[in-house]
C-alpha cells in the first residue's frame, strides 16, 4: 500500500472513530434492557443462562445463544458500577467496529482496485446505522466484526486453501453460530460451495471438526440441560412472531417486547402457556415454551397458506429493500431511509450483473445474500438485521458501479 493510500485509510478510521465517538456520546444506551438485562442479571446472580422466571424462579433457558451474554457478563465482572459496564462495552464496541472497518478495506481489496476498496470502505464507516449500532447494547456490533472476519478467512480461501486461514474461518465459524444459531445454515452453505470450488473434502472436515469443537462445550451443556444437541431453540417464538394473523413484516406489534405480549394472548398459546406455568419452574420450561409456539405457527401457515406466502413477499422485499410500514421510530428519518435504499438497489443490481451459473466467488455473495434474506423472511425482519450483510450489501454494490461505469463508459 503506497503512502498516500495509507493516508486516505488513516482518515476513515479516523472519521469512523470520530463519528461513532460522538453516537456514544449522545445516543448511548443508559441501561440493560429487554433480554439482555434478565440474562445478565441471571448471570450475576444465580451462574445460569436464562431468559424465564416461572413463579419469580429463574429456568435454564436455550432461547439465547451464549456468545453475547458472556461478553457482556466478562465486562460486567470488571465494572461493577452500570454507568462504567455502560461505557466499557459502548467502547470495546466501537474498538470492533473500527476493526471491522479495516476488515472491510482488506477484504475489497482482495476483489476491487485499491481506490474502489477506499471508497467502499468510506461506505461501510459512515453508514447511519452501523455508526449508531456501537452505542447500543445489542449484539449486532460483535455480529458484523465475526462476518468480516469470515468473509475475509472465506475469500483466502476460496483461492488459496492454506492452513492458517483454516482455523480462523473455523474459530470465527464456531463464534457466530454461538451469537446467533441460524449460522449453523450459512457456515454449511459456504462449505458447500468452497467444495466445488476446491473439491478439498479433507480441508473442508477439518473446518467442521474445529468449528463442532468451539460449540461442543454449549451443545453438551443443552444435551445435559435439556436433552437436545441443538445451539438454540428459539425457531418456535421467532416463526410465531412473523407467522399469526396480527403479524406484519416486523412480526406481531413492531416492537420486540409488544411482539412478546401480543402473541401470549392469542387464545390458544395463552390457555397452554398457564398450563405450562401450572407446573412450576421445570428444567425443559423453554423446550415446552418453544413447541408451544412452534405448534401454533405451522397451524397458523397451514391454515393461512396464502396469507403466510403474501406475509413472505411482503418480508423478503421488505429485508432487500425497504419496509412500506415500519412502525420503528426514524425508521423513516432521512439519515436512515436514503442511505439504506440507494444500497438496497445498487445490491440488487450486483446481484443481477453478477449472476452465472458459474462457481466464482462474486457469486458466493449472491447465494450468501440472497440466502440470509431467504431465511431471516420465513421468521420476521427487524431493521437492524440488515446491518449484518452491510459489507455483502458494499461488494455488490461495487460490482454494479463498477459495470454501470463500464456500461455507460464513465
Amino acid at each position: 500500500m503506497n503512502k498516500i493510500l495509507k493516508n486516505y485509510l488513516l482518515l476513515i478510521i479516523l472519521l469512523s472513530i470520530t463519528l461513532r465517538v460522538i453516537s456514544i456520546l449522545f445516543y448511548r444506551d443508559i441501561e440493560v434492557t429487554n433480554e439482555w438485562g434478565i440474562i445478565l442479571q441471571n448471570l450475576e446472580l444465580n451462574k445460569m443462562l436464562s431468559v424465564h422466571s416461572v413463579n419469580g424462579i429463574p429456568v435454564p433457558s436455550i432461547y439465547m445463544p451464549p456468545l453475547y451474554p458472556f461478553f457482556l457478563y466478562a465486562i460486567k465482572n470488571f465494572f461493577q458500577n452500570l454507568d462504567h459496564f455502560l461505557w466499557a462495552v459502548q467502547l470495546t464496541q466501537l474498538l470492533l467496529n473500527t476493526i471491522s472497518v479495516y476488515l472491510t478495506y482488506k477484504i475489497l481489496c482482495n476483489i476491487f482496485s485499491k481506490n474502489l476498496s477506499l471508497f467502499g470502505t468510506l461506505i461501510f464507516s459512515v453508514f447511519p446505522l452501523n455508526v449508531y449500532a456501537v452505542s447500543q447494547i445489542s449484539s449486532i456490533t460483535l455480529q458484523v466484526f465475526l462476518i468480516n472476519l469470515f468473509i475475509y478467512s472465506y475469500i483466502k480461501l476460496f483461492f488459496s486453501i492454506n492452513y492458517k486461514h483454516i482455523l480462523i474461518f473455523s474459530l470465527v465459524s464456531g463464534l457466530l453460530m454461538l451469537l446467533r444459531g441460524e449460522y449453523f445454515v450459512f457456515v454449511i452453505l459456504s462449505l458447500v460451495y468452497l467444495y466445488f470450488n476446491q473439491r478439498k473434502i479433507f480441508e473442508i472436515l477439518i473446518i467442521v471438526l474445529i468449528s463442532v469443537l468451539v460449540i461442543s462445550p454449549y451443545l453438551y451443556r443443552n444435551y445435559n440441560t435439556f436433552g437436545v444437541i441443538t445451539i438454540t431453540k428459539s425457531s418456535g417464538i421467532n416463526l410465531l412472531k412473523g407467522n399469526n394473523p396480527r403479524a406484519k413484516v416486523e412480526g406481531a406489534g413492531g416492537i420486540s417486547l409488544d411482539i412478546e405480549r401480543n402473541i401470549k394472548v392469542i387464545p390458544e398459546v395463552k390457555l397452554k402457556l398457564n398450563e405450562l406455568n401450572s407446573r412450576g419452574p421445570i428444567k425443559k420450561y423453554d423446550l415446552i415454551q418453544d413447541q408451544i409456539f412452534m405448534d401454533q405457527a405451522i397451524k397458523f401457515i397451514k391454515d393461512e397458506p396464502v396469507k403466510y406466502l403474501s406475509l413472505y413477499i411482503k418480508k423478503f422485499l421488505s429485508f432487500m429493500f425497504i419496509d412500506l410500514n415500519s412502525s420503528y421510530p426514524n425508521y423513516y428519518s432521512p439519515i436512515h431511509i436514503i442511505p439504506k435504499l440507494v444500497i438496497s438497489i445498487l445490491s440488487f443490481l450486483g446481484v443481477i450483473f453478477t449472476f452465472s451459473m458459474r462457481v466464482n466467488i462474486s457469486n458466493f455473495f449472491n447465494l450468501f445474500y440472497l440466502a440470509n434474506i431467504g431465511l431471516f423472511s420465513v421468521f420476521f425482519i427487524l431493521p437492524r438485521y440488515s446491518l449484518s450483510l452491510l459489507t455483502i450489501q458494499i461488494i455488490l454494490s461495487l460490482f454494479a458501479l463498477r459495470k454501470i461505469k463500464s456500461i455507460f463508459k464513465l
